[in-house]
């Protein structure tokens, strides 16, 4: 089942979301206008955009503090936060998203199907924001992204594209960065994890076996994206530690590859087919072993408790 890497359980163990200190990681300029403020976890981006600043998902609300902290340290004031975009809705993408509101009174903006599913499931939602920590909140959305859409800031225009699969109403999203007078396109595809697809939590949702078609469609729909950048709403999508370690080795352009784009979108087609061919009770047996980040397991020393099972490497 190790095959499924990154797109299997994504979640860390619960001993490990219980000490979420061990998850905070030092911030790091990415490229261009382009920083990466998140967590071993959870990938939150932020985006100067030279009249506010952008950030692209948050953590739970537990995690909050490291965001705030990692923003400050990159030498930027949280409170000049304008907007808040989320990929889509999962606890991980916006548990802490009314929090910065309060904080900074940044506009936030979703896509209209996860806004539509948020407001009639409130329950549903409930459980799943404790079940990552019992003080996150679910959050109306001042703006209901289309598919299409454009959110424009200072220097930075997004598109937004519909991407469905994951949850009802993904966006992906694309916008242009410059740095040393060059010009990148980057790119993010908006949530790629197979656990929401199984049928038991489709059922949960309301859907139907249908939406695991609309995720491989959403695959085909963003194939042609031009894309030099590549990020991930989970940093182990895009190797996101790897690459900012060979920066600090030198490698100025680690970020940069042209080429990743459609190597991601391949992997993540493929490794869907084989999730398809699998019984409910294989799945199931996935779905036990979280994957989590083998090589960022720093954290594993300091437990208190016996590591479990579930910590042990793919």
């Amino acid at each position: 089942m190790s095959n499924f890497n990154r797109f299997g359980n994504m979640s860390p163990p619960e001993e490990i979301m219980r000490r979420s200190y061990l998850m905070a990681e030092d911030p790091f300029h990415m490229v261009g206008n382009v920083y990466f403020v998140g967590n071993t976890w959870c990938s939150s981006h932020l985006i100067d955009t030279g009249d506010g600043l952008i950030l692209l998902d948050t953590p739970c609300l537990p995690e909050l503090a490291y965001l705030l902290d990692g923003i400050w340290r990159l030498g930027f004031d949280p409170r000049q936060i304008k907007y808040i975009i989320v990929s889509h809705a999962h606890v991980d993408h916006y548990g802490a998203v009314r929090a910065l509101v309060h904080l900074t009174g940044a506009k936030t903006f979703m896509g209209e199907l996860d806004v539509a599913d948020m407001a009639k499931a409130g329950e549903r939602f409930e459980r799943m924001n404790h079940e990552a920590g019992r003080f996150n909140e679910s959050f109306q959305a001042d703006v209901a992204l289309k598919d299409g859409d454009v959110v424009e800031l200072g220097n930075t225009k997004i598109r937004c594209v519909l991407t469905p699969g994951h949850t009802v109403g993904v966006m992906s999203h694309f916008w242009e960065t410059e740095e040393d007078g060059k010009k990148y396109r980057v790119g993010i595809y908006g949530g790629a994890g197979f656990i929401s697809l199984s049928e038991e939590r489709l059922k949960e949702c309301g859907l139907t076996m249908e939406m695991r078609d609309t995720f491989s469609r959403s695959i085909d729909k963003v194939w042609d994206e031009k894309v030099d950048v590549m990020l991930g709403n989970h940093p182990f999508h895009n190797d996101t530690y790897e690459k900012h370690e060979r920066v600090l080795r030198g490698e100025k352009d680690a970020f940069i590859d042209p080429g990743e784009w459609r190597r991601y979108l391949q992997e993540l087609r493929d490794r869907f087919a084989d999730y398809r061919k699998l019984s409910q009770e294989e799945i199931g047996v996935m779905y036990q072993k979280s994957y989590f980040f083998v090589y960022r397991d720093k954290a594993i020393p300091f437990l208190e408790e016996p590591v479990p099972e579930t910590m042990a490497l793919p």
